[in-house]
């Protein structure tokens, strides 16, 4: 099991075992078939906000200069050696 899919449990888990529901305070991770990060991971969105983005690579470190952008972020601009 990759990385990404074990954090995936474990909030998964903190969600099942939580006396109160607080979804916002949880991240659930973007997942490839790997169970390894995708590239852009985002927030969920609110109403018609979207969500705020930022790019990692397959273990889930995010990338310099990608710090919570919006929009429709390209995420391979920034670093070509890693594949989705």
């Amino acid at each position: 099991m990759g990385p990404c899919r074990r954090h995936m449990e474990a909030s998964l888990q903190e969600l099942k075992s939580s006396q109160r529901m607080v979804p916002r305070a949880v991240h659930l991770p973007n997942c490839d078939r790997k169970g390894f990060y995708k590239r852009k991971q985002c927030k969920p969105s609110r109403g018609r906000k979207r969500g705020l983005c930022w790019c990692v690579d397959k273990y889930g470190m995010k990338l310099p200069g990608t710090d919570y952008l919006s929009g429709d972020l390209q995420c391979h601009a920034f670093d070509s050696s890693n594949v989705e």
